[in-house]
């Protein structure tokens, strides 16, 4: 049994200093959403141009947009993570988004032009795209790795929190107020989930 404490307290200790990043980034963007208010700035998001020009591409509606993005993104040097839409029939809209900054592409089918603008860095937006980025559609070698180590870091927050919950029940003298923290954090939670 010792042999086991050990190892189990040694995954405890390692699995939290691998997740340690993850929950920092997480926890400090879960607040900065929970108080808006106090990170967003008055001015909206600066988009400052880097072009404008012709472009010629027909684009029928029943089409697959991602593919038509990537090809559009392929031929302005501007591959990359991205979401499209279609807002109305004859305008597209890319948006190519890495951590520090966001392009915008849009395209008018009607008029055949294309306008690029690009958001001025902000530190509250780099961080809200840290929390929302994930997913394996989008198409580079580093979005298909940033999704597999949020992948890893879930895994491994619920190994830790295994090994944290064996850890209590090992310790007989502290069963009592573990149970209490982890009866009021469970009790609180779906509370939340019932009244909400």
């Amino acid at each position: 049994m010792k042999t086991f404490d050990l190892i189990n307290r040694r995954t405890h200790l390692y699995l939290g200093m691998f997740v340690m990043p993850w929950l920092v980034m997480y926890g400090v963007s879960s607040f900065m959403i929970s108080h808006q208010d106090w990170f967003r700035s008055d001015k909206p998001p600066v988009w400052k141009p880097v072009f404008e020009r012709e472009y010629q591409r027909q684009i029928p509606e029943q089409v697959n947009l991602r593919e038509v993005a990537q090809e559009i993104l392929k031929d302005c040097q501007l591959e990359g993570a991205f979401w499209v839409q279609r807002p109305k029939p004859e305008e597209i809209h890319i948006n190519r988004f890495r951590f520090r900054d966001e392009i915008r592409l849009v395209y008018s089918i009607k008029d055949q032009r294309l306008r690029v603008e690009r958001q001025q860095f902000r530190w509250d937006r780099v961080v809200l795209r840290m929390h929302f980025r994930g997913g394996f559609q989008q198409p580079t070698f580093f979005d298909a790795l940033w999704a597999i180590l949020v992948d890893v870091a879930c895994a491994a927050i619920l190994i830790w929190i295994g090994s944290g919950l064996v850890m209590w029940w090992r310790l007989a003298r502290l069963r009592r107020w573990g149970a209490i923290a982890l009866g009021g954090g469970m009790v609180s939670f779906l509370l939340m989930i019932w009244r909400l």
